[in-house]
């Protein structure tokens, strides 16, 4: 019966880890594209990699802000020194991920830019296909019907 609370609490205490830490990066890196991170942990070290749209601005001018975070995140959660690293990973497909989507448009919205053609000129520009075409008129045209409904 030991085990099993023992079990329960470090899933308790890896979930409140991963919630800050996620926390904690999309305030640091939201103007960046955050959209995600992992962590592995080994015996020797503990590995987060960011996933953003943006690497270069994650990783800073030579490396100093990815520093910096591997400092932050070292003293906040009270790890060794030298037993954390922290990578940066470039998103793939910026569209087919729905955080940086909602980033984007976050400060699309923010800035004042006409939001819904961005979008639609965003889908067109990166794919060929035609499915992603019919989701265009589709997404105009349930945007025209939510417009001009009586």
């Amino acid at each position: 019966m030991a085990t099993q609370l023992s079990k329960k609490r470090k899933f308790v205490a890896d979930g409140v880890f991963f919630a800050e830490l996620s926390e904690l990066l999309m305030r640091e890196l939201a103007e960046d594209g955050y959209s995600g991170m992992e962590v592995r942990v080994t015996p020797m070290r503990t590995e987060i990699i960011i996933r953003a749209t943006r690497t270069q601005n994650v990783l800073g001018e030579k490396g100093r802000r990815i520093r910096e975070l591997t400092s932050v995140v070292q003293k906040k959660f009270k790890f060794p020194e030298n037993s954390v690293e922290l990578y940066a990973e470039r998103v793939n497909n910026r569209c087919l991920c729905a955080i940086a989507q909602a980033e984007s448009l976050r400060y699309k919205l923010l800035g004042g830019l006409a939001v819904r053609r961005f979008i639609l000129t965003r889908i067109m520009a990166r794919s060929q296909s035609s499915q992603d075409w019919l989701r265009a008129d589709a997404i105009d045209f349930a945007w025209l019907n939510c417009q001009f409904k009586p």
